[in-house]
């Protein structure tokens, strides 16, 4: 069977790479429908505000709450008489805009504002309710036309975000090195474990706890243009040269479960949530190569949530966490993704063992970005 791969047309990267996509953002179009949250629309300001000068004219339209198929619809409306849509700011905003894009056959060019989200890269949308919980996964027809991944956009981000891009490009990792143990089918999934190992190995691992605090201190390091690159174009490029051949893992089946329990639609990241499944990895396959008390320690260096309390469900070990672990049962790919046998006990079981290792009200959220 075949299969293709499509990752962005153009990818600008680096300092100021904003000014750079400029004219070739200018060459898709004349009228383009802008689609962001209030913190991302403002973080774009000055490219919209170049563009406006080039005489462009630009559909401002507010994005707020859930990828979902309405908000696909409204978008893509929006879209009629446009030449492109520019999707800016986090993964919510930035899938609906793909996938309008894709709707109406138009280019859609990315602009990340926060470094949570490898959405700016991939040909996906993650469609959900309008409460958070999760739909589908949708492959959209088209890839992005310009991928803009500029560290100077994202230096006023909250260093919250930052951290869960972290923890979901690390999720991206965990999962491909778990399901590589089945089998590695092509060699485009073979890529897709050396990016994974790279950024993982090479730039989370050692310098993800430095990046955050430089975000902090408002300081633009190499440290955190390396993270914020492998959080965008490392998770998206191993997403999708993995994605087709790798399945779904304890990693977002568990963060995708979790909407159903916890409000994922406003208080918990995706980063977050997904977090908690590679904690759940880490005790239940004794070969992942790092203890759940070391990958509890890397979490709360970054200021992740290290229990399942942190994100308000106080009940794992009763009721609610068994429901849970047969809804991440559920969702996961236990063919192409698990290379050992697991039980909706055994992974009850193992949510039990990260609610009790760590520190009670070690995690202390920040409202959400």
């Amino acid at each position: 069977m075949s299969t293709y791969l499509l990752s962005p047309e153009r990818t600008i990267v680096g300092e100021e790479a904003w000014q750079a996509a400029i004219p070739v953002i200018e060459r898709l179009g004349r009228r383009a429908l802008v689609l962001g949250g209030a913190a991302g629309l403002a973080a774009a300001d000055s490219v919209l505000a170049t563009l406006r000068r080039q005489s462009r004219e630009l559909i401002v339209k507010r994005f707020v709450g859930e990828c979902t198929d309405t908000a696909i619809s409204v978008a893509a409306d929006a879209a009629a008489a446009c030449d492109l849509v520019i999707g800016a700011g986090g993964g919510k905003a930035i899938d609906t805009a793909k996938a309008a894009a894709a709707l109406r056959g138009i280019p859609c060019v990315t602009l990340p504002t926060s470094p949570a989200t490898c959405a700016a890269y991939t040909p996906l949308s993650i469609v959900h309710t309008a409460t958070g919980e999760y739909v589908e996964s949708r492959r959209l027809s088209r890839p992005v036309a310009v991928l803009v991944v500029d560290p100077t956009l994202m230096l006023g981000a909250p260093t919250r975000l930052l951290a869960a891009g972290c923890v979901d490009a690390l999720a991206r990792a965990w999962d491909t090195f778990l399901a590589a143990r089945i089998a590695i089918p092509t060699h485009a999934a073979q890529i897709s474990s050396a990016v994974c190992a790279a950024y993982w190995n090479d730039v989370l691992w050692p310098r993800a706890a430095q990046a955050i605090a430089d975000q902090s201190a408002g300081l633009l390091t190499d440290d955190l243009v390396r993270c914020t690159e492998a959080c965008i174009v490392g998770a998206g490029l191993a997403g999708e040269t993995g994605a087709r051949f790798f399945g779904r893992s304890f990693s977002h089946a568990t963060g995708y479960a979790l909407a159903e329990f916890v409000d994922c639609a406003h208080r918990v990241l995706h980063g977050e949530a997904v977090g908690l499944g590679i904690l759940l990895q880490c005790v239940l396959d004794p070969d992942t190569g790092i203890s759940l008390d070391e990958m509890g320690a890397y979490f709360e260096q970054l200021g992740a949530p290290t229990r399942f309390a942190d994100l308000g469900l106080d009940d794992i070990a009763g009721e609610a966490g068994r429901r849970l672990a047969e809804a991440t049962g559920r969702l996961l790919d236990h063919e192409r993704a698990i290379p050992f046998s697991v039980t909706p006990e055994a992974i009850h079981k193992g949510m039990c063992a990260v609610e009790s290792q760590r520190g009670a009200g070690a995690w202390q959220p920040s409202p959400s970005p």
